[in-house]
């Protein structure tokens, strides 16, 4: 069956999704966190790719990029996603041994600037919403907890309401009927979009085995 082509989002803002295949962890330590957002850093600044927020989970992450064009989009999430393949499979020991990844990445293109909020608020509640920690802050691997602290581990957009108490208040705040509703409909949508399986590794992106991948292991 042919790929879908993906649709550009009027505002050029998109919530990226991946996960692992069959759901297995990516991540069970912090090293394996700092690798993934090494990676992540490496791509948004070689393709000049803003990031507005992320929360790394277990075995899936979540990204709000934007504002940026489909194919500026597929270039840095493809090239990501494939490196941090490469790697994890080396750092593993597991080489050949299939795909990392379930396929190709999902994204849902925003098509009013008005849904930045309300996505930025359901990417960085992500390990709260799952019962992972009391506060959303609390999750280290989320762009809520780098802003809190001194030393980003990937760059991020410039937006000053995002740093303020308030926005941390309204992260945490007990969702209405409505935003449950909404939040519901954006995790299922997201699965709706699953794409097919193939390798996690994509053709075009395969030099990144034979040492094109600046980034160097992260200890």
């Amino acid at each position: 069956m042919p790929r879908r082509p993906r649709t550009s989002a009027a505002t050029g803002f998109y919530h990226v999704v991946n996960r692992s295949v069959r759901k297995e962890a990516l991540f069970t330590q912090p090293r394996d966190y700092r690798a993934f957002l090494a990676v992540l850093k490496a791509g948004l600044e070689r393709y000049n790719a803003p990031l507005v927020a992320y929360c790394v989970m277990n075995n899936h992450w979540h990204l709000l990029v934007g504002p940026l064009g489909k194919q500026g989009l597929s270039r840095v999430i493809q090239w990501v996603t494939a490196t941090h393949a490469v790697r994890w499979h080396k750092f593993k020991g597991t080489t050949g041994q299939g795909p990392v990844y379930q396929g190709r990445f999902t994204s849902t293109p925003l098509d009013d600037i008005a849904s930045v909020v309300p996505m930025s608020r359901y990417v960085e509640r992500n390990a709260k919403s799952a019962g992972l920690v009391e506060r959303a802050e609390d999750w280290p691997w989320c762009s809520l907890a780098q802003r809190r602290v001194g030393n980003p581990r990937v760059p991020l957009e410039a937006a000053e309401f995002l740093s303020t108490v308030t926005w941390l208040d309204y992260v945490n705040a007990t969702l209405t009927r409505r935003e449950a509703i909404r939040e519901a409909q954006t995790r299922n949508q997201a699965v709706r979009q699953r794409p097919e399986k193939r390798s996690s590794v994509p053709k075009l992106l395969k030099p990144v085995e034979k040492g094109s991948d600046p980034v160097k292991d992260d200890e």
